[in-house]
């Protein structure tokens, strides 16, 4: 069973995040399908999910239904979090507003600090997860500008 969405289902043990409306888990199940394709389509993916601290693969995280992905109303302006303790994650209006790709990108990059990416401290690895999976430039990566028109932003650290 592949990872989890509380669509009401679940209480997450962190208060301030909630349960997914209908329009929000349209997006949600969009970009899980498109993980699911992702994987098995781009190899650097796993590849690069593999040089993280805990060493597993993006297709095993997809994979885990121990892993919770919940509505995060206040983490503004955050596309999302990971709370470290529980291991929960929270996608937030920003991500949502920005659409489909961008809660994509969200759940890559989230999925990278559950996999051990650092937090804090301006590690870029949980975003690098972004690029590796397809959805940034090489001249972005490489020179570090943001292209506007991919969810992948190599100024975005932690």
């Amino acid at each position: 069973m592949p990872f989890q969405f509380n669509v009401g289902d679940h209480v997450s043990p962190v208060l301030k995040y909630k349960k997914f409306n209908a329009s929000q888990y349209s997006q949600l199940k969009w970009a899980r399908s498109k993980l699911f394709k992702m994987v098995q389509n781009n190899p650097s993916c796993n590849a690069y999910f593999r040089t993280l601290p805990k060493g597993r693969s993006l297709t095993s995280l997809i994979n885990d239904s121990r892993i919770w992905v919940n509505y995060g109303p206040t983490i503004s302006p955050l596309h999302g979090e990971i709370h470290a303790p529980s291991g929960e994650i929270a996608v937030g209006d920003r991500a949502f507003n920005m659409g489909r790709w961008m809660v994509l990108a969200t759940l890559i990059h989230e999925l990278a600090h559950y996999n051990g990416a650092p937090i804090t401290g301006g590690n870029t690895s949980a975003e690098e997860a972004v690029y590796h999976c397809g959805l940034g430039t090489p001249k972005e990566y490489y020179g570090g500008v943001d292209d506007p028109r991919t969810p992948y932003d190599p100024t975005i650290g932690g």
